[in-house]
């Protein structure tokens, strides 16, 4: 193992950190355009890690506005080891107790939307980066860390950067959990769609239905519009279903009808059954109206087949093995309209399953529900051998600062980066012992945890900087 000085200047740390989180990078397709494909947020918060990584005195690298790199290392060196952070976010939805853009420590612990997923631990990859650099150990690979813009939304910017860069000799992401990741589901990304109503006298319409704001996100908020001559009368009665099972929800007449507004509790769409899924919840009182069949057909998908069903058997594509455990399903945007309505399905399959089989499975189980699939995109699991010796070198690393022994290696829902490199696991920054908060209200993380990861990537970066190859 190496000898250095990995200890992390906290000040300067935590003063990189506020300035990264206060720019509001979630992707906003509405303002994309060229060198900014997923809006100016998250191009503003990747230039501004570039602008660190240059202040420092890193080479670095701008790629389109999909994702940059900041790099250390012999310039000559035909390989390099990747770290892929990223700096987009989830939309901080949800009531929080203070400003979710504005770093906010209490007590040790750091609030923000981005502090664990990902701009905390992408920061403390790039502050082992400077430790590495202001050691001067000898290392035969460049190390590179690798800022990405879109991993909340599909990975579009890893898929462009492997179009333009090599690939890694190794890599790992620091955007999951401690001791290390080195399985990740394959997902399935599917939109199921229910048809637009048709002309009707009836007494009371659903006009609209909205919940949620991504995919891989439990929807927190969820509202209703119901129109009709009856409409007030069925909102009486929706209300009286919520308040009989304590959902908080509030009510008031607009132009439109009756509105209907329900609480819920977001958690990451890889653990849905983490949160309270607010869709669900208005749905399931809106079940017993006497709909028009296209509005009937939207409620009861939400209401009957998938509410709380987090493993798709009433789908027919629940399924489980022995290496990642159970597939997982989350209804995560959720949208009713003059158009019809849609349902996103945030799939997260177990590493032995077919995900052929499974899309097959699903598009049949929803054309018996007389609807269809819209958009459906896929992402193959993530296998490492946890004998690989770039594994190994993670495992002892985090021994060593850790002082456990023979820590279990893990497996996981969640999907990451490492899922697009030829070579690659999950590392942290989450240690075992503390809740993972990405996608919440209230998203925290410890400072002292954050700058014990930013010590074991600069150790891990010394080691793999030496990895054969």
């Amino acid at each position: 193992m190496s000898q250095m000085n990995t200890k992390v200047d906290e000040g300067s740390f935590l003063a990189d950190l506020a300035e990264l989180i206060a720019i509001p990078s979630t992707k906003d397709a509405s303002q994309a355009g060229e060198g900014a494909p997923f809006g100016p947020g998250p191009l503003a918060a990747l230039e501004k890690m570039l602008e660190i990584g240059r202040r420092d005195g890193f080479r670095t690298k701008m790629l389109q506005g999909y994702a940059g790199y900041i790099e250390y290392g012999p310039e000559e060196a035909k390989d390099y080891i990747a770290v892929l952070g990223h700096v987009d976010v989830v939309p901080a939805t949800g009531k929080w107790a203070h400003n979710p853009f504005t770093l906010h420590e209490e007590n040790g612990t750091l609030y923000a939307r981005g502090v664990i997923d990902d701009k905390g631990p992408t920061m403390a990859a790039y502050y082992a980066l400077k430790a590495l650099k202001n050691s001067g150990a000898a290392i035969r690979h460049r190390i590179r860390l690798v800022i990405g813009t879109d991993e909340e939304s599909g990975c579009a910017c890893m898929k462009k950067y492997n179009e333009l860069e090599p690939m890694s000799l190794f890599g790992f992401a620091p955007d999951a959990e401690f001791p290390l990741i080195f399985a990740e589901k394959g997902q399935i990304r599917a939109w199921i769609k229910t048809p637009k109503s048709g002309s009707s006298n009836a007494s009371v319409r659903l006009v609209s239905f909205y919940s949620g704001e991504r995919m891989n996100m439990v929807p927190d908020h969820a509202y209703a519009i119901l129109s009709g001559a009856d409409a007030e009368k069925w909102a009486v009665e929706a209300q009286a279903a919520l308040s009989a099972i304590n959902v908080p929800f509030t009510a008031e007449k607009t132009d439109q009808g009756f509105k209907m507004t329900v609480k819920g509790k977001s958690a990451h769409g890889s653990e849905p059954a983490g949160g309270v899924n607010a869709a669900f919840l208005l749905a399931s009182a809106l079940k017993k109206l006497p709909l028009v069949k296209e509005e009937h057909a939207f409620v009861t998908l939400l209401s009957d087949t998938l509410n709380n069903d987090f493993g798709g058997e009433r789908l027919g594509i629940k399924y489980q093995d022995d290496v990642s455990g159970e597939l997982t399903v989350n209804a995560g945007v959720i949208r009713f309209g003059d158009d019809g309505g849609t349902v996103s399905l945030d799939i997260r399959c177990p590493i032995k399953a077919s995900l052929d089989d499974l899309v097959q499975t699903l598009t049949a189980s929803v054309r018996q529900l007389g609807l269809s699939i819209g958009e459906l995109g896929t992402s193959k699991p993530l296998y490492m051998d946890p004998k690989h010796p770039a594994v190994q070198i993670l495992k002892k690393v985090y021994e060593k600062h850790t002082g456990l022994k023979d820590v279990k290696l893990l497996t996981s829902g969640g999907g990451t980066y490492a899922q697009y490199l030829d070579a690659g696991v999950a590392f942290g920054a989450c240690m075992p012992d503390y809740p993972y908060t990405g996608h919440q209200v209230d998203e925290h993380v410890k400072l002292d945890d954050l700058l014990l990861a930013s010590e074991i990537y600069a150790d891990a970066m010394a080691e793999l900087g030496n990895l054969e190859g």
